[in-house]
Parts: structure tokens; sequence; C-alpha cells
């Protein structure tokens, strides 16, 4: 039986071991072996098998692909514990070469849920509504009301950011009621689309509220409760 971890940003986000005969399917599906719950994994996106003493790894028809020492595979690869293995964003390596890296810390070392999807987001102060930038050299988020961290949050070469009050959220917001997720924002052959989360706290674009995946255009305003940001 061996250990096999899911790293991203050089954190453990997933642990899970396999044995000898077992095929174990890795993705954000409730029904995937081994869950990654973010929008940049497929439901069903990789499988990782141990067969006769070797390793196949092979891709399902993902979005944005398995690839193996930087080549993206079509089919099952049978691969080595020396070869470099990524899953979306994500990397898939034998727990012995990623000793040196700590785990995931409380809610979200458990991504099983919408609101424990993992991203290491960054830090910065608080906006105000006096202070007002725009994100630079590309797409990106503006705050324009409310407690929001931080203020501008580029989209330029992203597949996806979540945004919350989970302090692992790429922008964070504040408020009673908004969920620890409250909605992605994921890219999509050069497109951005705002996908809303469960929340008491509902998310709204130009003033109405969004239940389903929207395409974002540039200039709508997104509001959670308090909070506004502008999609630049």
């Amino acid at each position: 039986m061996d250990e096999w971890v899911i790293t991203l940003n050089d954190k453990i986000v997933r642990r899970f071991t396999i044995s000898e005969g077992q095929l174990l399917t890795i993705g954000r599906g409730s029904d995937a072996d081994v869950i990654v719950d973010n929008t940049a994994i497929s439901r069903q996106h990789s499988s990782l098998e141990l067969k006769g003493g070797v390793y196949y790894i092979t891709d399902l028809y993902s979005l944005n692909g398995t690839r193996v020492n930087g080549e993206r595979i079509e089919a099952s690869v049978p691969i080595t514990k020396e070869d470099t293995i990524e899953i979306g964003k994500f990397r898939l390596q034998p727990a012995e070469t990623a000793e040196h890296l700590a785990d995931y810390l409380e809610s979200s070392s458990a991504p099983d849920l919408n609101d424990a999807t993992i991203f290491v987001g960054s830090r910065a102060r608080k906006s105000s509504t006096q202070e007002v930038r725009t994100a630079k050299g590309g797409p990106g988020l503006t705050a324009t009301g409310g407690d929001v961290t931080p203020p501008v949050l580029s989209l330029a070469g992203r597949d996806s950011v979540k945004v919350g009050k989970d302090p692992s959220c790429d922008m964070v917001i504040k408020g009673f009621l908004v969920a620890k997720a409250q909605f992605y924002i994921i890219s999509r052959e050069g497109r951005f689309y705002l996908v809303p989360q469960s929340s008491w706290t509902k998310t709204k674009i130009n003033g109405v509220k969004v239940t389903d995946e929207h395409q974002l255009r540039k200039g709508d305003l997104i509001e959670v409760g308090k909070n506004r940001m502008r999609f630049d």
C-alpha cells in the first residue's frame, strides 16, 4: 500500500493510499474516490491505477487536462514516482517526496464540500469606499464597497478563483450570512463566468440574483450583502 498526496502552492490538500489492483478516480464530484472540490478540477478528472506493480494515470476527458512531465495525456499512461504529474493546477506526487510540505490546516484539510475548496489566497489591507483601484494588465475584480480583501484581484492567467469569507479564499468578503465559498469565477475559452454557491446571502449581478453560472461582462457589478465588486 502506497501513500500519495495532492498539493497546491506547497501545501498538501489531500492524502490517500492505493493498493495493488485498485483504480481510484480523482475529481471534484461526490462520486470520485479522491475529492478535490475545486472548479478547476472536473467532476471526474483523472484516475490512478496500480496494476502489476506499475502505476497508470488516465485523463477522464477533463476540461483542464492531466499532464505528465509537462505533456497533456489523452489516454492511460504508465508513470513512475519520479514523473511530474499535474491535475489541472494541482500536483499529484508520492507522499515521500512531499515530506517537507505542510498539510493544509483546519477546515480546508478536507476539501469535500463547496465551502472547503482549496486555494491559497494573497493577503492585503482592507478596502474602503474611499479607495478604489482597478486591476492592471488584464481582467480582474475591483472592490467598490464593503469589507473586501484584497481590494483588487487580477484574474489574468487564472483558471479559477474563490470568493467568500473563508480565509483561504482568493478574495475574502465579510458578512454574518456570507458563505465560506460564496461564488467562484472560472475562465473558459477566454471568457469569465461567475458560479454562485449555496448561501443565505444571495449573489447579485447588476442588482439581479443569480442562481446559475453567469457569463461576466466588463463593468458588471457583483453584490454580496454590503460587499460590492466590479468586473473589469
